[in-house]
Parts: structure tokens; sequence; C-alpha cells
């Protein structure tokens, strides 16, 4: 009996863990993506100093609250979790680009010394929002849409 119970705990747990696996993934290669585009931002705009926070924690629970939504779009976690990484890095492009066209940006943008990435709230809400305080940028993440350097351009350059 003990090893029938022991037997069926290590299957539930060997499902669980591989369920796991494939968010475990997409969050590293998520980070991975995010880590490329900064070393690029700070290569174009000549940041001292930069450093990065992705709420991963907030990203779980917003999912969590929108799980009803993300099944009827047909969505996983993973791809939650590879959309974030798409959307920052193609935030940390969009500076990256403004640095290159213009000298008073980059100055400007070579100023910021934080990145906090954060959810949106609502899974449905697919429009990134950006806000500068002193020398942090924080990003809130939409959802559901892929997005691209030029679709925030305009939006971070208002920021200065």
């Amino acid at each position: 009996m003990k090893k029938a119970i022991a037997c069926a705990c290590l299957a539930v747990l060997a499902a669980n863990a591989q369920a796991g696996v494939k968010e475990k993934k997409a969050q590293r290669a998520a980070e991975e993506n995010i880590s490329t585009a900064v070393e690029s931002m700070k290569s174009a705009c000549g940041n001292a100093e930069l450093s990065v926070n992705v709420d991963w924690a907030g990203v779980d629970g917003a999912a969590e609250q929108n799980a009803d939504i993300i099944k009827d779009k047909g969505m996983r976690l993973d791809w939650v979790y590879a959309q974030l990484g798409d959307r920052t890095a193609a935030s940390m492009e969009a500076l990256g680009k403004i640095c290159s066209d213009d000298a008073d940006y980059k100055a400007a943008i070579a100023e910021i010394s934080m990145i906090q990435v954060q959810p949106k709230p609502k899974f449905d809400d697919y429009k990134s929002a950006f806000s500068l305080d002193g020398s942090t940028l924080t990003i809130e993440n939409g959802w559901y849409m892929t997005r691209t350097a030029s679709d925030f351009r305009a939006r971070l350059i208002n920021l200065f």
C-alpha cells in the first residue's frame, strides 16, 4: 500500500514538474531576451549603470486572476512569459534607437539606472504604459498582442 501511494505521489509530482518546465524555460528565455536588449540599449545610450527588475510574481498573479480570459484566447502561461519578454525587449530596442537618432534624448535616457517591469492587471488591456520617476523607468506591460520597437517609440519620447 505504501509503495502504491508513493508511486501515485511521484506520478503527480512528475506531472506537475513537467508542467512547470515549459514555464521555467519560457521565463528564463524571456530574461535572456530582456538582458540582451538591455545590453544593446546600454551600448547605444551610454547608461553607466542599469538594472532591470521583472515582477514575475505579479505576472503569475495577474495570469491567475485572468485565467478565464487566457483560456478563452487559447493562451498558456509560457506564452505569457514570452510575450512579456518580447514587449520589454521591444521597449529597450526603442530606447536604443531613440539614443542613436538624437543626442539630446540619448543624454536623458543615459540617466536611467533602474527599469521596473510589471504586468497590467487585465489581460485584455494590451496597451503598455510607461512612466519615469527620477532615474527609474517603469514599464507596465500590456498583454496578448506582440509589439515592436516602433510601437513604443512615441510614448517613450514623451517621457522626456
